[in-house]
This record gives structure tokens, C-alpha cells and sequence, in this order.
């Protein structure tokens, strides 16, 4: 630890240094009797105390004290730590505390390092009068405090003895055009900066006047503001003679990439998200320091910028843009290059073994979705890296199982996708996939058995849980499977046979199970009790028989998406899935179900506004940024992918089964419900009188059933509604004329012979008779492809209307051209 902590003259403890020792309980009392303590850090510990001990503040020979990364601290911080007159360095970096004012900071004359970040400070509006007594501080980091405004004519005075070096004020709600020129007393006209953070600060236009030339700049954090301009303007202020940091990502910067030669000592390089465009030409990145080069989601074209001056680079992330042509095989020579994405852009041709034979240190590769792509590898090629990421989806790697995966040792994550590979997977990648953490080989031609590959030899624990996240679907493999520590499991679209393993009950993290479009038959294990953490199931497309199992709504509490069409369920439906709070999707469709719809679906909170749930955010696995849930939804014979804006969609489809009795008029209390799908059932009674209470409902399908009665009136309060379909059923009276009720077509209505009005050709008693010649109906037309009308397409509501655009995004996305009527 560099000096004794034992002072030779006096015998006394005069140093502490217990950070990062795993420390727990409390922090002792007895430490006051260290009357000669000059120096105590006891950070990146888990003291569970509620608070700071109060007793620190007698210790007052102290010049150090570092507390930071003890997120169990909470409360406010001891005024009295203003009685450590000597300190020089305070680190609170990261405690979770808050202050509720900091007169007590002002105390402290001597302080040279003052650290806050993250503890609450909304409260403490004389925080800048309180730093302004800090003549001496050199470092000051004051990030996600949530700092009070301050009105610039009750800016204080300040006379600093010494010029500030490092500033943070990153992530708070400023004015910085007055706040920022304050700090200049302490920096002398800002010169004396060599770290200035200000991310997420508000910032608008160019880097403000206010900064002077930042001459001194070493590092310079401007990130998530609201800049915009030309970039080359935006670096005129900014020296070059120091700069090792430059990261102005998530602004609205644009223009053409500036030549960034003159920065010859730059190390990290960021404009991610931003509207940079035009190409990168040649030696405009010369840089021989730079150790990380970001330039994802932008608009740059062009080929892959020369790098061949960057030898010290080793991130790499070129991401979203539409860079061309193909990858020279100069990009070997970056021989210390450990990340390399180049996803979603248009670049072509083959890559090969030269491309990569250098990069002995790479550990994450990502070319995906490069359609125009061909990785051709010699099969007896031995790749000099060991790669813990390999995304390769989209990318021609076919028609073989690309063998050079076997000397893949320490591979986590792996995605093949789309990858027109046209083989079986080799016994040998069972051993492989030991290791992994996430597998997609879906969209791919792989057929034959499915090898046998056990994945129990993952570890969890409940600080960091981890599983096999298994895409297999839209393939053609057979046979059956057994699986263990899976957290995401989707075999959709497959040829796979028998009973749903009992096996699947012993998944202790499985959240996310897809099985849909196969053969499984029997019924679902009483095993998968056990799966208690399930957020999605679907079923559907399968040979499933039984009753639905009574357990599910006591057992998947945490159940959001609930999906069992076209099986052979028969029985009733279980009053206790009305448990199910936070189910958004219940498809139960095309089944044998009988009885009566439960009236107590009101239960499912998640479809009412004043519940408070929403869907969960998008499941992530480490080292992956892409989510991996989804849902397919079936809407008139027509099934759609959907996973983006997933939240936003929440349905019940119950159709095509032998359901009777009314429509319980409880189920108008759904009123965040976007789609409402009963058709093709035995139900009779009337439409519920107030399902105007219904006001997110996008689409309404009652069709093919027994109702009676008149439309509702208040059916013309759904102003969201965007397809309606009450066909074939028992219907009378007058169709109600009001707002958009007419701008559905007769398919909405026909086959209800005691209906008239528009849109219908029979007019009502009292209305002058209606002829419309292009009506070209067939009240006995039993056709599905018809039933869409102009009304689903005008529908913008807030509801499925946004949400569907989202599945012909995904769908398409994934390289399907056509949605039978719609096309993308």
C-alpha cells in the first residue's frame, strides 16, 4: 500500500485501506479510537447500515475518506461530516444517499476532490453557494444529482486559489448557458480543463461560447444533448493539441466526417447516433493512438474508412449505416482489434480467412444483416481467436454447417439465423453448446433429429442469472428434445413430435417458451407447475388435447402473454386464469372450449387503465443488444410476427370454438383492451349496452354467432375502432349512423336479415329507399380474405393501430415479402 500505515514515531494506526474487501454488517464504532486516522477508505463494501455513520465526523485528523460504491447507504448524509476540516479528498461516489442541503460542504476549505455522483441533491438548492466556498477543489463530479436550477443574478462570488482540472456535472437539469460560465472562476476562463463531462445537460447547437477554446481538453463527454450543425463548425472551438476523448454521441450532429488527422493523440473517437452522412476519404482517420472508433446509426456511405493507421485500435463498431462495397482485407493489419460489428449495412462480396487471420485477440464479431455477404472459410481452417460473440445473421454461410465453429471454445453467444444453411447440426456442436448463453439458428433449412445436447452444466445465482436463450425456429428438425437451464426456448415452426417433455418442468428460469406450428401432442406436463417465472407461452399450431390446466393461474403469475390456438383443448375455461394480472395477450382460439366466457375477466388488470402494469421491457441477455421476445398473433387466418412495441398490444381471442350464454356484460370494464375477437362461436344475447366503455378497441369481431337485439349506440363512442365485424348473426333494428359507424361496408354487417341502413342496400322505415348498383355482396359468402375493410387501413389509433405497423415492420424485417393482402 505504498506508505506504512503505522506511524514509526507515535505507534498509531494513521491508514485504513479496506476497499473492496467484501465487508457486510456494520461499520464499528471502535474506529474512534484511531485518534491518529488520517487516511480511510472502506468503498466497493456492503455495510447494510441505514445510513452514514454519524460517528465519522469525529474523526477528524482525517485528510481521506472514500465511502463510494456502497449502495446499501441510504438517508442523508451527516451534516456533521462538515467538521472534517482537513480532508482533502471526499469520495460519496455512488451511495444512494441524499442531502437536503450542503451548507455543511462549505466547511470544507481544503477540499481538493469533492465526489457526489448519484447522491440526491434536488433538495439542496445552495449547492453551487456551497461549492463556491471550495476555493481549493480541483475535481468536481456532481453527475446524476439532480441539481437545482440556479438563477443567474444569484450566481455567488468566487475567488479560487486553484484552477479547476476535472468537471462533471453530467446528467441534471441546467441552464448551462448561465451555470457553466460561473465555473470559470474556478478554472480561469476554463483554460485550466482537462476533463469536462456535460452529457444529458440540455445542451443545444454548437459547443457553447461560454467554454472558451478548450484548449487544455483531454477529455471532452458532450453526449445525449440537443447539438446539432455541421460537425466540422462544432470542432472548430476544440484543440487538438491534448485530446485523448472526443464522444459527442446522441446529438443531432450532421455534415460530412472532418478529417481527424490534426488529433493525432485521440484514443476513443464517438458520434454514434447522429445524422453524420457522405463518405470517410482516405487518411482522414490517421490517428495511431486510437484505441476506440464509434460510428454507429449514422448515414455515412461509401467504403469501409482506411485504417490502416489505426494500429491500436481495438473497438471497432461501425453499426448501422450505409457503408458499401466490399471489406478490404487491409483491415487485418489491425492485429489488437478485440470488437468488430459492422451490422445492418450494404456491404457485399466474400470474406475470408485473410480478412480475419491477425485478429488473434478478437472476442466479438458482428456482421449481421449484410444480405449481400458470403463467408467462405476453408473447413479445415483453425481461426487464430477465440470469439465469446458471433453474430452472423443474414450472412450467406451455407449450404454447410459452418465446421470451423468446432475450435470455438469460449463462445456465449451465437447467432446464424437466416444464414441459408441447409444441413443437419453436427453431434459434435452438442458438446459446444455448453458454453452458451444464447443460440439462434432459426430461419435456416437445418433438418434431421436434433442432437443430443444437455445444457445442465450452466451455472445461476441469484446475483446474475444466466440460461440458454435456443432459437430453432422456422426450420425443419424432428424428433424430440430434452433440455435443462434454459431461460428462452423457441422451437417454432419445426417438425418436432410427441409429448411436450416433462423435462420442461425442471427449467428453473425458463421466462419465454415458443412451440408454436409443430406436432407435440398430449397434454401440457403437470411438470411445467414448476416453471413459476413463465412470461410467455405459446402453443399454438400443434395436437395439444385435454382440458386447459386449472394450475396455470396459480402457477404463471408473472404470465403476460398466453397463447393456445388450433390445439384440441376441450372443456371449459378456467375462472382462475382471471388471475392472471399481467397477461395482455389471452389467445385461446380455435379449440373445443365450451361453457361460458368467465365474468370475471375484469381480473386481468394489465387490459384496464387504471391497472398501472405494462408490458415488461425487452429481455436482454449480456453482450446481446437486440431483444428476443415476440409474440405471433392470428387475425383471420392470418398469423403475424410481432415483437416490436409489444407492450402496446392486448388482446383476447376466444373465436372458433363452442362457447355459449351472453356476453358477460363485465368484460366492457377492459376498457385499455385493443382487440376483442368472440367470433365463430354459440353465444346469444344481446351486445352489452355500454361496450362504448371499451375506448382502446382497435378491432371488434363478434361475427358467427347467436346474438340478437340492436347494435349499441355507444358502439359509435369507439373512436379508435378500425375493424368491426358483427356478420352472421341474429341482429336487428337500424345500424347507428353516428361518426365512423358508416364508413365500415356491408361485410361488417351482412347476414343479419333484421338489420337495415347504411352501409346495408335495405333501408329502414322512415328512410328513403337506397340503391347502390355496385353492390356486388353475397350474403352467403364465407370468405375470410374480404372481411378487412377501409376502416382497418384509416385506423391510427393509439392502440393496435400503432402496434400493427410495428408487425409488418418485424415481418418484413425478417425477409418475408408479402402478408397475404398486405404487402411491405
Amino acid at each position: 500500500m505504498g506508505r506504512s500505515p503505522l506511524s514509526y514515531i507515535t505507534n498509531h494506526v494513521t491508514r485504513l485501506d479496506l476497499w473492496n474487501s467484501s465487508l457486510r454488517g456494520n461499520i464499528s464504532s471502535s474506529l474512534l479510537e484511531l485518534h491518529r486516522l488520517n487516511y480511510l477508505d472502506l468503498s466497493f463494501n456492503n455495510f447494510e447500515d441505514a445510513r452514514i455513520p454519524e460517528f465519522i465526523g469525529s474523526l477528524t485528523e482525517l485528510r481521506y475518506l472514500n465511502l463510494a460504491s456502497n449502495y446499501n447507504f441510504k438517508g442523508q448524509i451527516p451534516r456533521n461530516l462538515g467538521n472534517l476540516s482537513k480532508l482533502l479528498y471526499l469520495d460519496l461516489n455512488y451511495i444512494g444517499g441524499y442531502s437536503e442541503n450542503l451548507d455543511w460542504l462549505s466547511r470544507l476549505h481544503s477540499l481538493r476532490y469533492l465526489g457526489l455522483n448519484s447522491v440526491n441533491l434536488s433538495m439542496a438548492t445552495d449547492w453551487l453557494p456551497a461549492i463556491s466556498k471550495l476555493t481549493f477543489i480541483e475535481e468536481l463530479h456532481l453527475g446524476f444529482c439532480e441539481l437545482a436550477d440556479i438563477v443567474p443574478s444569484s450566481l455567488p462570488y468566487v475567488n479560487a486559489s486553484t484552477p479547476l482540472a476535472i468537471l462533471d456535472l453530467s446528467f441534471n437539469n441546467l441552464t448551462l448557458a448561465s451555470t457553466i460560465p460561473w465555473f470559470s472562476n474556478f478554472s480561469k476562463d476554463m483554460k485550466s480543463l482537462s476533463y469536462l463531462h456535460l452529457s444529458d445537460c440540455g445542451i443545444e447547437g454548437g459547443i457553447p461560447k461560454s467554454l472558451g477554446n478548450l484548449t487544455t481538453l483531454i477529455s471532452l463527454t458532450l453526449f445525449e444533448n440537443d447539438m446539432t450543425g455541421h460537425l466540422s463548425e462544432i470542432m472548430m472551438n476544440i484543440s487538438e493539441n491534448k485530446l485523448h476523448l472526443l464522444d459527442l454521441s446522441s446529438n443531432n450532429i450532421t455534415g460530412p466526417f472532418p478529417n481527424f488527422s490534426r488529433f493525432s493523440l485521440l484514443k476513443t473517437l464517438d458520434f454514434s447516433y447522429n445524422h453524420l452522412n457522405g463518405s470517410i476519404p482516405k487518411g482522414y482517420l490517421q490517428l495511431p493512438h486510437l484505441v476506440t472508433l464509434d460510428l454507429t446509426s449514422n448515414q455515412i456511405t461509401g467504403p469501409i474508412p482506411d485504417l490502416s493507421f489505426c494500429l491500436s485500435l481495438k473497438y471497432l463498431n461501425l453499426n448501422y449505416n450505409m457503408f458499401n462495397g466490399t471489406l478490404s482485407e487491409t483491415i487485418g493489419g489491425m492485429s489488437k482489434l478485440e470488437r468488430l460489428t459492422l451490422v445492418s449495412n450494404h456491404l457485399e462480396g466474400l470474406i475470408t480467412e485473410n480478412h480475419l487471420t491477425n485478429f488473434s485477440r478478437l472476442n466479438y464479431l458482428d456482421l449481421s444483416y449484410n444480405s449481400l455477404v458470403s463467408i467462405q472459410f476453408s473447413s479445415h481452417w483453425v481461426p487464430p481467436f477465440q470469439v465469446e460473440a458471433l453474430y452472423l445473421a443474414r450472412c450467406k454461410l451455407g449450404p454447410e454447417f459452418p465446421k470451423w465453429l468446432r475450435t470455438q471454445k469460449q463462445l456465449r453467444y451465437l447467432d446464424i439465423s437466416l444464414a441459408q444453411i441447409s444441413d443437419t447440426i453436427p453431434n459434435w456442436f452438442g458438446d459446444q453448446a455448453l458454453s452458451l448463453v444464447y443460440l439462434n439458428a432459426s430461419s435456416n433449412q437445418i433438418y434431421g433429429f436434433f442432437p443430443n445436447i444437455s445444457f445442465s452444466m450452466l451455472n445461476f445465482n441469484n446475483q446474475n442469472r444466466s440460461g440458454l436463450a435456443l432459437d430453432l425456429s422456422r426450420n425443419q428438425i424432428s424428433g424430440s428434445v430434452t433440455f435443462y437451464s434454459l431461460t428462452y426456448l423457441n422451437l417454432a415452426n419445426n417438425g418436432f413430435t410427441g409429448l411436450i417433455p416433462n423435462s420442461f418442468g425442471f427449467l428453473p428460469f425458463i421466462e419465454f417458451l415458443h412451440l408454436r406450428n409443430n406436432s407435440f401432442s398430449g397434454a401440457i406436463p403437470i411438470s411445467m407447475m414448476n416453471c413459476t417465472t413463465l412470461k410467455i407461452i405459446d402453443v399454438g399450431k400443434n395436437r395439444l388435447i385435454g382440458e386447459i390446466p386449472t394450475w396455470l393461474g396459480f402457477s404463471f403469475l408473472d404470465l403476460e402473454v398466453l397463447s393456445m390456438p388450433q390445439n384440441e383443448f376441450y372443456g371449459t375455461i378456467p375462472s382462475n386464469l382471471c388471475d392472471l394480472g399481467y397477461v395482455q395477450v389471452l389467445d385461446l382460439s380455435s379449440n373445443n372450449l365450451s361453457g361460458v366466457i368467465p365474468k370475471c375477466l375484469p381480473n386481468l388488470t394489465s387490459m384496464t387503465r387504471k391497472d398501472g402494469f405494462s408490458y415488461h421491457e425487452p429481455f436482454y441477455f449480456s453482450g446481446f443488444s437486440q431483444s428476443i421476445d415476440g409474440v405471433n398473433l392470428m387475425w383471420k387466418r392470418t398469423e403475424f410476427e410481432y415483437k416490436k412495441g409489444l407492450r402496446l398490444v392486448k388482446l383476447i381471442d376466444l373465436s372458433s370454438n363452442n362457447l355459449v350464454g351472453k356476453i358477460p356484460s363485465e368484460i366492457t370494464k377492459l376498457d385499455d383492451l385493443v382487440g376483442l375477437n368472440l367470433s365463430r362461436n354459440k353465444l346469444t344475447g344481446s351486445i352489452p349496452q355500454d361496450i362504448g366503455r371499451m375506448m382502446s378497441l382497435n378491432f371488434l369481431d363478434f361475427s358467427r354467432n347467436h346474438l340478437s337485439g340492436g347494435i349499441p349506440s355507444s358502439l359509435s363512442e369507439l373512436s379508435f375502432l378500425g375493424v368491426l365485424d358483427l356478420s352472421y348473426n341474429y341482429l336487428s333494428g337500424k345500424i347507428p349512423q353516428e361518426t365512423h359507424m358508416v364508413t365500415f361496408n356491408e361485410l361488417s354487417y351482412t347476414g343479419n336479415p333484421g338489420l337495415c341502413g347504411r352501409p346495408l342496400i335495405k333501408s329502414c322505415p322512415g328512410d328513403e329507399t337506397r340503391q347502390d348498383p355496385k353492390h356486388t355482396a353475397n350474403d352467403n359468402d364465407d370468405s375470410d380474405d374480404n372481411f378487412i375493410t377501409q376502416g382497418f387501413y384509416i385506423a391510427m389509433g393509439l392502440g393496435f393501430g400503432i402496434a400493427f405497423g410495428g408487425i409488418l415492420e418485424q415481418y418484413c424485417s425478417t425477409g418475408h415479402q408479402d402478408i397475404h393482402t398486405f404487402k411491405c
